[in-house]
């Protein structure tokens, strides 16, 4: 029988995370290697408002209001194994919520409650629509965001940091002991940075499973565990940094077996493109000034950001 110190009480609630960019390592990061990522300023936020019955219902608004998830089940559901939810979105949620409570030694809610959560971006972009919930959830019901990652989605952890960071920081996976330092990283041409969405949202998965360890040779673990650094030390010099993005693009594509997105889909573009995060969507990381970007535009990328519309200072 269930007591009431086995059950969540749901009081009205509000939380907040951050979505992110991978700077540097990307599959690499996996394998303990450290990695560049920064915390944007467009976030995803939670409300919870408790209600008197059992029933618990969730509506998630993407960033131009509309609905891109809506479900309702009780809470009797989460304890049932056998109950999986209609879509793999519900599927998810449901897995999400019932480990939170497993890892807190908890049983259930003790009431239904009404969720809803916006986005400061598309919920497709790849920016952290699962990271920024994990994080929240998390918040809201006390457990170890790493463990609820690692037990949900998987993958680095990188994600998870950047929710509640307040600067870019440098990541270490350190085998499920995640290590994070925080760091200040301002480049001085900031002004002639931009992110492309290359509209193909790149499931994290599918790239995680992608990865071979076995390809990374201790070069290249060396090479990609200095980036972090190197990135720091061509702050103030945009020709160093682009080369240095060239180095990094060139590293990647022999660990993943891919050409570099800039070889295969821009090879004109004058200045420098470095993937972030999984390779063949997602966003992309581009030096530039404002006319560079109707290169972009003109081919049917209109999802750009400068480095000051997104990143947190």
């Amino acid at each position: 029988m269930e007591t009431a110190t086995s059950l969540f009480k749901v009081e009205k609630a509000s939380f907040s995370a951050h979505g992110k960019f991978l700077l540097t390592g990307e599959y690499a990061v996996l394998d303990n290697v450290d990695a560049l990522a920064i915390p944007l300023k467009l976030d995803q936020r939670l409300e919870i408002v408790p209600r008197s019955d059992e029933s618990i219902q969730w509506t998630s608004y993407n960033v131009d209001g509309t609905i891109w998830f809506q479900d309702s089940f009780e809470i009797e559901q989460i304890t049932d194994v056998r109950f999986k939810g209609e879509s793999d979105v519900s599927k998810k949620l449901i897995e999400i919520l019932r480990t939170a409570l497993e890892l807190v030694g908890l049983v259930n809610f003790s009431n239904g409650f009404e969720a809803t959560t916006q986005l400061d971006f598309d919920y497709k972009s790849g920016m952290g629509t699962s990271s920024t919930l994990i994080s929240m959830v998390s918040q809201w019901l006390g457990c170890d965001p790493y463990e609820l990652q690692f037990k949900c989605f998987g993958g680095s952890g990188y994600d998870i940091a950047c929710a509640q960071a307040d600067s870019p920081i440098v990541y270490n996976y350190n085998d499920g002991q995640p290590q994070v330092v925080p760091i200040s990283y301002q480049p001085e041409f900031k002004d002639h940075l931009f992110f492309v969405y290359l509209n193909q949202k790149q499931d994290s998965r599918d790239s995680i499973a992608s990865f071979n360890p076995d390809n990374l040779t201790q070069e290249n673990r060396d090479r990609l565990n200095e980036m972090p650094k190197t990135f720091l030390e061509t702050e103030v010099d945009l020709s160093a940094f682009q080369e240095l993005l060239q180095k990094h693009e060139a590293i990647i594509g022999e660990l993943i077996l891919m050409q570099p997105v800039k070889k295969a889909q821009f090879p004109e573009y004058v200045g420098a493109i470095k993937s972030l995060g999984g390779w063949g969507g997602d966003y992309v990381m581009v030096t530039g000034d404002e006319i560079a970007q109707q290169y972009f535009v003109g081919k049917g990328f209109t999802q750009i950001y400068s480095w000051n519309d997104v990143v947190l200072d």
